[in-house]
Parts: structure tokens; C-alpha cells; sequence
């Protein structure tokens, strides 16, 4: 393995700039062999999976890539899901010096196969690898690449590259689509913003947070800056001549560093005017605001992890978590929450009981992943300590089901098959009990409506109108949802939502109308594309820096 430092001197980068690709694994996703909740749609695999027609469409980007070609000197092109055939085309026609792939465990075979085509197609090209597939050993990934990177990425590359390493982090603007439900889509954009990597609650099961050893590398240090940030991404939108929709801040507890959030709180009541925003936050960082701060800031969508009763996790202490649900609920913020499965401590009748205790929240979007023992995490190391690793996966693991959705060691009350169901099960019942995410959202947008309309704060009564704006928009979406929800309490409760709406904001127009009938037929194609497996891959994008 090479030694970035080594790498060219400062001096020859004057006299030739090297070249640089940076690139995700290759699409399709989902092929023999391939679990389904690894590709590029993280909603649809791993959040409404469960939910038909009604699941939520939305291809993300490998923004660390974005990052990296933003913030080096070196001409850089990124791809995103390239299919082979592009892949190939791109680097037999571009000659590059440095090809990086992003990979995670589970695509490990996908980056492996990447390899050899570069090696074939362009062998004078050296190989980076990068991204949380890396937790994998040296005598794993060493064959296979010249470089691997294990660190944040930005001064990883600069140092490799030979440029300095003291410069700032530039934010590029990386938007990509709004949501989509029917396969209907939307005109607007989301953009992106990273706040920083890594996370100090450093849960045993958590790669992200041990990849960085449990420390905070932030990308954005004040409360100010990030606002101007936000202020940058719109600017760059309205040159690109996209409308933005919405912000997400990739940062994993945004509350728990409380002087940046409370500056930017604070820039968002000098402005007058708040954004619309999804991000991540603990229990124990969220408890450090109230319902209203958090409204002001401008947060819609919150991920919050919920894990289980007896988890005992730091990030869990703080408020009670059903008031804390209720009470961001009452300002319009949809809650979606991650739960885990598979505790030692835990039989069938313990996980139904948090099952049940998570419904009885009632969020509006949820996850449930197993109590996986991810490389590099301090769950890993035990299992492996304890002889509890399961032979077939410590001996010759089939990298394919790194996922979360499979069960890797031993348990007293689980086989690894019986857990797999039981998640299944979950998935499925979630949606039985809770009904359709996009009707749970638009009911926490109409209830932050009701409740901040009459609001003495400027910042709530403006963010009620754009709650009510998002609801009467959205109105067509709750049809499908009273034809062909789960069951027919959800398919009653429906019906009774969009009353609730008509007597709030007025009768619906004959366009309104018209508009509800048609999400039928896209409905029925929806439906039949995915069981047709008819385009559900997505498509590439290409970005140059600097060539």
C-alpha cells in the first residue's frame, strides 16, 4: 500500500496537475444476490419499504464526493451510479491519474468488480479506495486498490495530491430531486449542506461514529456560517434555475453542539424568515430546545433514533420521549424514527412491546434495522470475543448482506432467519398500524397549521402558511391513500383527514378535483412498474470541476 505523503512533491504538482475521477459504485442495484435496502433511494429501501405505491422516491448522492472535487485543485470529474458501459467510455477516453470509488461494505463487490475494469481499460490509473466500505482489513481491499483512504476525505486527497492542507471547506451545490410519490415528479430541488462527519455519541453498533473514532469534524463551525451557507445554496440555485424546496443538513446530532444551533436560531429571527429543513438530532440534543426553537430554525423533517427501551444509550436521556414527540408534532415537525431490533436482552415479547410503544408515538416516518455487528464498531470486536459470530459469516462472509438487514452472531432467543422475519414483519405492520408516511407527514404540517397560525411569533405564523401551503398543495396524494391504504381504518382515517382539511382551508376546486383522480392512474403505474422492475435504477450524473 502506498504512502500518500510520498506521493509527488509540492513541486512537480506546479509543473502537472494530475487528473482525478471520483465515482460511486456502478448501477444497476438489487441484482442476484443483492439485499434491497443498499442502493441509491435511501427512503424506498430502508424507510417506506413496506409501503407500496405510497413509499417515498428520491435518489441521493455520494455527497462526500461532491465535497472532495469542490475543495482540491486538480481537475476532477464525479459520476454518480454510472452504469459499466458509461463507467468504461468515461475512462478510456479521459486518461486519468487517480480513479477513487466510494463504496460501503455491502457494494464491496461492486467496487471490486470496478477495479478490474480499470485495470483493464486503464491501467496506468491508480485506485483509491473510500468510504465507510473501508472498515474492511488491508489483506480484504489491498488487492484490489493503491491507495485507501480511512479519514476524512478532503485532507486525505490534498495530501495525496501535494496541495496544501489548510484550506477551507468550500460547500458545492449538490441539489437533487424532491421526493416523489405516484411517480409523479416535482419540479423543486432539495439542496445540501454537510455540518460536519462523525458523531461523539459513539453507540457500540455505530460505523459512522467509529469510523472517525467518536470524534466531531465539523464542516461548518458557526451558527452564522452555516446560515450564510443556506444563503449561498439559494443564490446558486436561482443561477442554475432550479427552486429549491428544502434544505437536509448531514450532520449526525445537529442539536447537541448547542452554541452553533442556538447562533443559528438566532440569524434565522434576525432574517425574519426561516427555510425549510430536514436533519438528525438525539433525544439528548433535542431536549436542550424547546418545540418552538426548533419550529424557528425552520426544521419540517427530524430523524431521530429511538432504538429501545432498555438500549440505554446517552443519547436517549432527556425528555420523555412521547412528549417530545407530541410536542414537535404540535409545531409541524414530521418525526421519522429508527428503532433496533435484536438487543441481547431482548425476546419476541420485549421487541413488540417497543413495538408497540413506538406506534403508540405515532411518527410519521420510521426505520428498523437489526442490532448489527458492523467492522470496526466495539459491537463487532465483542461478538467476535465471545466466539458469537456466526461461521458462515466470520469464516467466508458474503459482504452482500452488510446491511442491517441480516443477522450476523448468535442470539439466545433468535435464529439469525427468525429475527430477518420478525424485521419483516415489523416493516409490515408499521405500515397496517400507521398508515400511508405521506399522510402522517401532511398530518403533523396541518397540526403545527392549526396550532401556529395565531402565533404572536412572526417566524411560527410564517411558517404556519407555509405549512398550510405544503398541506393544500399536497392534497391530491391523500386520494390514493382512501382507495388503496392498508386496510380500512387507514383508508377511513384518510377520508376523514382530507374533511378535516376541507373544513380548515375551504372546499377543494374542480382543478383539486381533477387533479385527486388522476393520482390514480399514476398510482396503477407505479404499482405495475415496480413489480415489472421497470425504471426503478437511476440515472447517471456527471460533474466536472476545473477541466
Amino acid at each position: 500500500m502506498s504512502d500518500p505523503g510520498s506521493v509527488h512533491s509540492y513541486s512537480e504538482r506546479i509543473v502537472y496537475m494530475p487528473k482525478v475521477l471520483l465515482t460511486s459504485v456502478c448501477r444497476p442495484f438489487g441484482g442476484n444476490g443483492e439485499g434491497d435496502s443498499v442502493g441509491a433511494e435511501l427512503f424506498h429501501a430502508q424507510v417506506t419499504r413496506s409501503q407500496g405505491i405510497f413509499s417515498y422516491r428520491q435518489v441521493i448522492r455520494c455527497w462526500g464526493l461532491d465535497y472532495i472535487a469542490e475543495n482540491i485543485e486538480a481537475p476532477a470529474v464525479v459520476l454518480h451510479y454510472p452504469s459499466e458501459r458509461e463507467f468504461i467510455h468515461e475512462i478510456r477516453t479521459k486518461h486519468y491519474d487517480y480513479i477513487g470509488i466510494n463504496f460501503v461494505v455491502a457494494t464491496f463487490h461492486k467496487a471490486r468488480r470496478m477495479t478490474r475494469i480499470i485495470r483493464r481499460h486503464s491501467p496506468g490509473s491508480q485506485i483509491i479506495f473510500g468510504g465507510y466500505g473501508t472498515v474492511l482489513s488491508d489483506d480484504v481491499l489491498g488487492a484490489y486498490c493503491d491507495f485507501i483512504c480511512r479519514e476524512e476525505g478532503i485532507v486525505y486527497m490534498r495530501r495525496l495530491l501535494g496541495e496544501s492542507l489548510d484550506g477551507p471547506v468550500r460547500h458545492p451545490y449538490t441539489p437533487i430531486e424532491s421526493p416523489r410519490v405516484y411517480s409523479f415528479p416535482l419540479k423543486t430541488k432539495v439542496a445540501h449542506i454537510t455540518g460536519g462527519l462523525g458523531c461523539p455519541n459513539g453507540c457500540d453498533f455505530c460505523c459512522t461514529s467509529h469510523f472517525f473514532n467518536r470524534k466531531y469534524i465539523p464542516f461548518i463551525q458557526s451558527g452564522r456560517e452555516l446560515h450564510d451557507t443556506m444563503r449561498l445554496m439559494e443564490h446558486k440555485a436561482r443561477e442554475a434555475g432550479d427552486t429549491l424546496s428544502s434544505f437536509i443538513f448531514i450532520d449526525e446530532d445537529f442539536f447537541i453542539h448547542e452554541t452553533r444551533a442556538r447562533e443559528f436560531l438566532n440569524c434565522v429571527r434576525e432574517a425574519g424568515v426561516s427555510s425549510s429543513i430536514m436533519g438528525f438530532g438525539s433525544v439528548r440534543g433535542l431536549s436542550r430546545f424547546t418545540a418552538d426553537e426548533i419550529a424557528e430554525m425552520g426544521f419540517d423533517v427530524i430523524w431521530t433514533g429511538f432504538e429501545g427501551t432498555g438500549s440505554g444509550y446517552k443519547k436517549l436521556q432527556g425528555k420523555k420521549l412521547d412528549v417530545l414527540y407530541d410536542d414537535l408534532r404540535s409545531r409541524g415537525v414530521a418525526i421519522l424514527t429508527s428503532m433496533i431490533i435484536g438487543f441481547p436482552h431482548q425476546n419476541r415479547a420485549g421487541i413488540l412491546e417497543d413495538f408497540k410503544q413506538l406506534t403508540e408515538m405515532g411518527p410519521s416516518l420510521w426505520q428498523i434495522l437489526i442490532y448489527f455487528a458492523f467492522p470496526s464498531t466495539p459491537l463487532y470486536e465483542k461478538v467476535l470475543a465471545e466466539g458469537r459470530y456466526l461461521p458462515e459469516y466470520q469464516d467466508h462472509p458474503d459482504y452482500r448482506t452488510f446491511d442491517g438487514f441480516s443477522m450476523h452472531f448468535q442470539h439466545t432467543h433468535f435464529t439469525a432467519e427468525e429475527l430477518e422475519d420478525l424485521q419483516k414483519e415489523l416493516y409490515r405492520r408499521c405500515f397496517e398500524v400507521l398508515g400511508p408516511s405521506l399522510v402522517r407527514v401532511l398530518q403533523s404540517w396541518f397540526e403545527g397549521y392549526q396550532n401556529l397560525k395565531d402565533s404572536a411569533s412572526p417566524l411560527l405564523r410564517e411558517r404556519a402558511a407555509r405549512m398550510r401551503s405544503y398541506v393544500r398543495s399536497a392534497l391530491p396524494g391523500i386520494y390514493p391513500a382512501i382507495r388503496f391504504g392498508p386496510n380500512q381504518q387507514r383508508r377511513s382515517e384518510a377520508r376523514q383527514f382530507l374533511r378535516e382539511i376541507e373544513d380548515e382551508l375551504g372546499p377543494l376546486s374542480l382543478k383539486e378535483r381533477l387533479q385527486c383522480w388522476g393520482t390514480i392512474p399514476l398510482s396503477a403505474w407505479t404499482w405495475m412498474t415496480e413489480k415489472l422492475a421497470l425504471f426503478q435504477q437511476p440515472r447517471l450524473l456527471r460533474i466536472e470541476h476545473r477541466l
